[in-house]
């Protein structure tokens, strides 16, 4: 008689996480469809922040790091999952500079005639900030409590909480201390760093680690994907990188940007459906195995 594979609750539940993160690609297209028949298309993916798809797009965004903290299990994929959970969220509060006026239905006011974070949305983006900041300070007391009680080293959690508290101050020192140039970038540099970090998650998955007795080997064809996946990944962030820096957009029927944000979200996409399939059955996502009770 063939062994039924026993499913557990928690099981599920990490599976149904990956393929929710996974959905929330599918919840920003849908939102910039409606939202290019309601303003038509934009120069980026970034810029419907500014139309009626704000509310999805933030939305995913935040649901996306809830489910990569969630998923963020041992050694380096912890570190690098928990620092792309710390930075969705920025992609999602903090929008894209736009032309004033370049947004059917949104005026846009900005200090001079040049890209600005407009000045209608910037107590938004305060509030936001603000929350984010304290948000994660709390996070962090919360994970230093969970050590304290779980007997787990400091060396387990070391590198996350130094992430965490590196981004944390990045953020506060440049919102606090250069508002102007954490408006025109914060958006661009988090996405950039986002897509770079999950670039090296898939690099990570792609080989055997013999280290770790949990680990769910990935087979041949997946370990390619996942290079492949990471390798595109990064050509399209350098690609992003030369457009934006380049300062003058090429006109194209579709903007070339949009296309590279597009793509990138695809293969983040891809990469987590891949990840659903490699660890359908991955028994044990914590972060060291069986902890002890608290």
């Amino acid at each position: 008689m063939t062994d039924v594979p026993i499913e557990t609750s928690l099981l599920r539940t990490y599976r149904y996480v990956r393929i929710g993160i996974a959905a929330t690609v599918l919840v920003i297209a849908v939102s910039v469809g409606f939202g290019v028949a309601e303003v038509g298309l934009l120069e980026s993916i970034s810029a419907y922040y500014y139309s009626p798809a704000r509310n999805a797009i933030v939305g995913a965004l935040i649901a996306a790091s809830f489910g990569l903290f969630a998923l963020s299990g041992r050694g380096v994929e912890r570190n690098l999952l928990d620092a792309a959970a710390l930075l969705a969220p920025i992609i999602a509060i903090v929008p894209t500079p736009i032309y004033p006026g370049g947004i059917p239905g949104f005026g846009g006011t900005c200090p001079a005639d040049a890209p600005c974070v407009p000045l209608e949305v910037r107590a938004d983006v305060d509030n936001n900030v603000a929350t984010f900041l304290v948000t994660g300070a709390v996070l962090v007391v919360v994970a230093l409590f969970i050590r304290s009680r779980q007997g787990l080293t400091w060396r387990q959690i070391a590198a996350s909480v130094f992430v965490t508290v590196l981004v944390l101050i990045s953020v506060g020192l440049t919102w606090a201390f250069a508002r102007e140039a954490f408006l025109a970038l914060g958006h661009f540099v988090a996405t950039s760093l986002f897509f770079l970090v999950i670039a090296a998650v898939a690099v990570w998955n792609a080989f055997p680690h013999a280290g770790d007795p949990l680990w769910v080997q990935p087979s041949r064809a997946l370990a390619v994907a996942n290079i492949a996946i990471a390798a595109a990944l990064v050509a399209d962030i350098v690609v992003i990188v030369a457009l934006v820096a380049g300062g003058e957009i090429p006109d194209a029927e579709i903007p070339p940007v949009f296309v590279c944000e597009f793509v990138a979200l695809g293969l983040f996409a891809l990469f987590w459906i891949l990840q659903s399939a490699q660890k359908w059955r991955d028994p044990d996502p914590s972060l060291v195995g069986t902890l002890p009770p608290v």
